[in-house]
């Protein structure tokens, strides 16, 4: 497998993770040093992420990506591409469309994302 190839595996794990509010496995594919962005750009530390991604919390029903791209840069992963999340918070309906992109730092846990951020586009025609 190549480096590109496990940078999307643990892209996909991560996702998968937040489809099923695993947050034993989002701790694991998480970096100790991990934040991300909201939609709004508001920083999202590490442990607010697995707070809101334990069970009954955000609850995401549908992900689906296109245009993914991987690249290497050392021990430095990047995944950019285009999204659709859909889901429920406290009760009330959630959906995006979003251009993302996703940076993973290769450690002894193996590839684990570092960084998160995202921007909300207009749905594609």
């Amino acid at each position: 497998m190549s480096k590109e190839e496990e940078v999307l595996e643990a892209f996909h794990r991560f996702q998968n993770a937040l489809l099923s509010n695993d947050a034993e496995e989002l701790d694991r594919l998480m970096a100790p040093d991990y934040r991300g962005f909201s939609l709004k750009g508001e920083m999202e530390p590490r442990e607010m992420v697995l707070e809101a991604w334990k069970p009954g919390g955000i609850s995401m029903d549908e992900s689906s990506y296109r245009g993914l791209r991987a690249e290497v840069r050392g021990p430095v992963g990047i995944v950019t591409g285009n999204g659709y999340v859909s889901g429920t918070y406290e009760g009330h309906r959630w959906e995006h469309h979003l251009h993302f992109c996703d940076l993973y730092v290769n450690s002894d846990e193996g590839w684990q994302i570092l960084l998160a951020h995202a921007v909300e586009v207009e749905p594609p025609a």
